[in-house]
């Protein structure tokens, strides 16, 4: 089987989960860390950001009646990339993020593990 080979930031998908480079305070230095992208493929499209949430392996930080867990399970990776760390999603931090800090792509979340996001999204923003 041949290794998908995706553009960094060529037609991105909503639940996709990427690697970004994100600065630190000092605006100097950066780091990658994974994001799962949120706006839909129409605004992926036309647009020069994506809309994205914060994944982090810090387990007991945030909200925890918000927080979605992760794991490598819930992936569906794209051939060539690691194992996912045992993670949290945090649908409450929520930021934009220019196309061209996209590093990586990892996968696609699984249907379940959308389903979930979506329902915490729901409680936080009253959505129905």
């Amino acid at each position: 089987m041949s290794q998908i080979r995706l553009k960094p930031h060529g037609g991105l998908k909503q639940w996709e989960i990427i690697m970004v480079e994100f600065p630190f305070v000092d605006l100097v230095q950066k780091k990658l860390r994974p994001a799962l992208i949120i706006s839909n493929d129409a605004f992926n499209k036309i647009s020069n950001s994506v809309v994205v949430v914060q994944i982090t392996s810090n387990l007991f930080s945030g909200f925890r009646e918000y927080n979605i867990p992760l794991s490598d399970s819930d992936v569906i990776r794209y051939e060539g990339t690691l194992l996912m760390y045992q993670s949290i999603i945090k649908p409450y931090i929520i930021f934009t993020v220019d196309k061209r800090l996209i590093r990586r792509r990892i996968g696609l979340l699984k249907p379940e593990k959308i389903k979930e996001v979506k329902e915490s999204m729901k409680r936080i923003f009253s959505i129905d």
